[in-house]
């Protein structure tokens, strides 16, 4: 006799602002990757968040189920497109939508709105996952401090210790969390990748650097994301001037939330490097497979990643990585990534200089194997197969 086929599961996942508003950053891309797979397993997904960063949105297609890639989306308009982001419409309409679902999987640590998101699901009895995307790290807490303890102490611990479970993307993710005094499981889960369009494709890369006036034969390094002080972009401004006698080209893709990519330009431009850099805003996801093949190498000299969504994409596409060690990827890429992927490294400049100089002297794309790498352990249909286990595991032992 075959086994009793499992019904079907039922998740609602709420996230302030939801997929295509990219410039909120890699937690949009994440999650709605995320719903997409899981979507493509056979769960039943509803996600509920706001209009938040997409103004010309329809109003008629507000608090209305619209379908995406067979993910359920109902939006609710936000109370001030330039403000905190909250929506009265969507407090009034949550209990509505948690109607006939299993379990609530948010992403919303320093949202006000997801506060009262999670009293209804506690009020329902609806077990709570919670993604915390770096959002309870040091790097966090030391920036307004003296704001956030008060605000973590009265208003989030409270919530969080009434979840079901904690989602990390990874280790150093979970390391961080020691002397919180948060007692919900732990559930490790790394950001999904869309292999549909992320993988080696030379000839991609080459037209890419073509259309945009990118010479073929010069080494492309490339930053990728936001441009935040978190980011660490500082370290390339000593790093680079030592190398202006080799040659290489540096792409800046993303919104400079905080003067750090002005601030590194007007430096490369004090050195004489001002015409080795090129900017360009945030590009749609369906872009940056184009933008990976066409980079020979990727940077990320980040003071704080809880995962690092775009060197695992980067290696997808077969290009370098030049990762810092604070980099939640960073013990995976060192654990087992294949030889020829990059490098892991301290946030020295010189040592990222040294490591540099000697690549560029010989510069290599990392290829297939690392590709292959990247595709089974952070494949979308793996992780969403993993999230169900994880799901049907939670519902078996609820805390509340």
């Amino acid at each position: 006799m075959g086994s009793t086929p499992q019904p079907t599961l039922r998740v609602l996942h709420f996230l302030p602002v939801y997929a295509p508003a990219w410039q909120y950053g890699g937690p949009v891309l994440s999650v709605s990757r995320l719903c997409e797979g899981l979507a493509a397993q056979g769960a039943a997904v509803r996600v509920i968040s706001t209009d938040a960063g997409l103004p010309e949105w329809p109003r008629q297609h507000l608090g209305r189920p619209m379908w995406r890639h067979g993910v359920e989306i109902i939006r609710y308009p936000v109370d001030d497109q330039r403000g905190s982001i909250r929506s009265r419409a969507l407090e009034l309409a949550v209990h509505e939508a948690m109607a006939g679902v299993d379990l609530l999987h948010l992403s919303a640590v320093w949202q006000p709105l997801g506060l009262p998101v999670q009293r209804a699901a506690l009020q329902r009895g609806l077990p709570i996952l919670h993604s915390l995307r770096g959002a309870l790290g040091p790097y966090s807490f030391r920036h307004g401090w003296w704001k956030k303890w008060p605000y973590f102490l009265l208003c989030e611990r409270p919530l969080l210790q009434r979840a079901s479970g904690l989602h990390v993307t990874s280790s150093q993710e979970e390391r961080e969390l020691r002397g919180l005094g948060l007692r919900a499981p732990r559930y490790r889960l790394p950001n999904p990748l869309d292999l549909g369009e992320l993988r080696p494709d030379p000839e991609l890369g080459r037209l890419w650097r073509l259309r945009h006036g990118l010479p073929g034969n010069v080494p492309l390094l490339l930053i990728c994301g936001r441009q935040h002080h978190k980011k660490g972009l500082d370290l390339l401004a000593d790093a680079l001037p030592p190398l202006a006698g080799l040659a290489w080209q540096l792409l800046l893709v993303g919104s400079d939330e905080d003067g750090s990519g002005a601030w590194l330009a007007a430096s490369l431009a004090r050195c004489g490097l001002a015409g080795r850099l090129r900017c360009m805003p945030t590009l749609p996801a369906s872009e940056l497979a184009a933008v990976y093949n066409a980079a020979d190498s990727l940077l990320m000299p980040s003071r704080h990643e809880n995962f690092g969504n775009v060197v695992v994409e980067a290696l997808a596409c077969g290009c370098t990585v030049v990762v810092s060690d604070r980099t939640g990827v960073a013990a995976d890429l060192i654990r087992d990534a294949p030889p020829g992927f990059g490098v892991v490294l301290p946030r020295q400049p010189r040592l990222w200089q040294r490591w540099l100089e000697g690549w560029l002297a010989s510069p290599s794309r990392a290829g297939e194997t690392a590709a292959r790498w990247a595709a089974q352990h952070y494949g979308q249909h793996t992780l969403a197969r993993r999230a169900i286990e994880i799901y049907r595991q939670i519902l078996q032992y609820p805390l509340h």
